[in-house]
């Protein structure tokens, strides 16, 4: 049973450790995104095309919020996974796994809407380069 323990709280920290390098790469995609966001509406006079500068740059606003609010439930959450593993001598309680499950649900669908948006970007460049 320790064994096991062990292994699930190193799994569960090297999560931890990779999803928030996943969202500092996230706010700096979102900074280049920003920048070419900024050549092409500086290039382009369009109505239509302002209106799409707009759209995206409020979607940038709201996936950086969501990246900072998970970023805090990250760290918030490890601060409980160590509080946990030390008052239960390096075990863990299955809230707690639960816990962690539901924040990797979290942080995959952020990734899923992320991604989604940078593809939707990604066309937008392609149009109006």
């Amino acid at each position: 049973m320790t064994q096991e323990t062990l292994s699930t709280t190193l799994n569960i920290t090297s999560e931890k450790s990779s999803w928030l390098r996943g969202i500092e790469f996230y706010n700096d995609e979102i900074k280049i995104m920003r920048k070419r966001l900024g050549e092409v509406s500086d290039a382009n006079t369009s109505q239509d095309l302002k209106r799409k500068v707009e759209q995206f740059q409020n979607r940038f606003n709201v996936h950086e919020e969501q990246l900072r609010r998970l970023r805090h439930n990250v760290k918030n959450h490890a601060l409980h996974i160590a509080s946990d593993f030390e008052s239960h001598h390096g075990q863990l309680e299955r809230t707690t796994i639960y816990e962690h499950d539901s924040m990797r649900d979290e942080y995959i669908n952020t990734e899923k809407l992320f991604n989604e948006m940078r593809h939707d970007f990604n066309r937008f460049l392609s149009k109006y380069l």
